[in-house]
């Protein structure tokens, strides 16, 4: 049955605040996407700006290797790029955590599916969910998850790899992405300290020019193409490579003389007006880690 439906998350330990609390996931299904509800008896509740004071990391494991890992606060940016806007509590309602597996910006019901994560040979699932002490509060956290029985691999999913950008100065920084594991890049997330910290931004694959954009050309291309699929975010730069279709993300292998070969250089230069370091979320499509 391919039918989509919602099962709840029933093994939830350690939700405590200053601990980590731990969900452990069926194997047996393929998810589209988990919901994490949070409440809190901070005042005002579940807000957006208690969420992300309170929610200072999320895990997400396979094989005990994690494959996501980002701030409430990143998730909910990176998701805000996609159209996706946070369902936020208000001391009555809880507030939501959406974790995406299939893609909703893409054009199609197919391919927002073909990331979807299936379970086949997975043995271990779990969520890690860090909840920093926010003078002594008592979390409540919750959940479900959207899935359906296709028994298929994890064979395509989406992996979020983070990292620093050191800025020690103003001025063009280059910053090399690695090439080494074959995997296709859907997209990069710069999360920048100020809004306007990245002046603009060049990308070069083995030389050739993908993106060159002012900070403001950027947002323009992003609001006038793509058909509505993304949004753009404050002190968040967005390079989208998936917004073909149908979907095709940046590769990091080629056609030379008929072999398929590495690509040997994917280079960002960052142009920086602030010598803020920088948060770099890179998308990837591949097998886990």
């Amino acid at each position: 049955m391919a039918t989509k439906r919602l099962i709840p998350l029933n093994k939830i330990e350690g939700v405590t605040a200053g601990g980590t609390a731990t969900i452990d996931l069926p194997t047996n299904v393929r998810y589209h996407g988990i919901f994490l509800e949070y409440d809190t008896d901070t005042s005002g509740g579940a807000t957006e700006a208690n969420m992300e004071a309170e929610i200072s990391e999320v895990r997400i494991n396979l094989e005990q290797v994690t494959q996501r890992k980002a701030s409430s606060s990143q998730i909910f940016d990176i998701n805000r790029t996609k159209n996706v806007t946070p369902t936020v509590g208000n001391g009555t309602a809880p507030g939501y955590i959406p974790l995406l597996f299939s893609e909703p910006q893409r054009a199609t019901q197919i391919e927002q599916e073909a990331t979807a994560w299936g379970m086949a040979g997975v043995r271990d699932f779990q969520i890690e969910v860090d909840i920093a002490n926010n003078s002594g509060q008592v979390p409540s956290l919750k959940g479900f998850a959207l899935v359906d029985d296709v028994p298929e691999p994890p064979k395509g999913i989406v992996k979020w790899k983070r990292n620093t950008i050191t800025v020690g100065a103003t001025g063009e920084l280059p910053f090399s992405l690695s090439t080494e594991t074959g995997e296709s890049y859907q997209g990069l997330f710069f999360f920048e300290n100020t809004d306007g910290d990245i002046d603009d931004l060049l990308i070069e694959w083995d030389g050739v020019k993908m993106y060159d954009l002012t900070e403001y050309q950027n947002v323009a291309i992003i609001e006038q193409m793509f058909n509505g699929s993304f949004d753009t975010v404050s002190k968040l730069v967005h390079v989208p490579f998936d917004g073909n279709h149908p979907a095709d993300a940046l590769r990091t292998v080629k056609n030379l003389n008929g072999q398929q070969v590495r690509v040997q250089e994917l280079i960002c230069t960052l142009n920086m007006a602030q010598a803020n370091n920088v948060t770099l979320i890179r998308e990837m499509v591949g097998l886990p880690d």
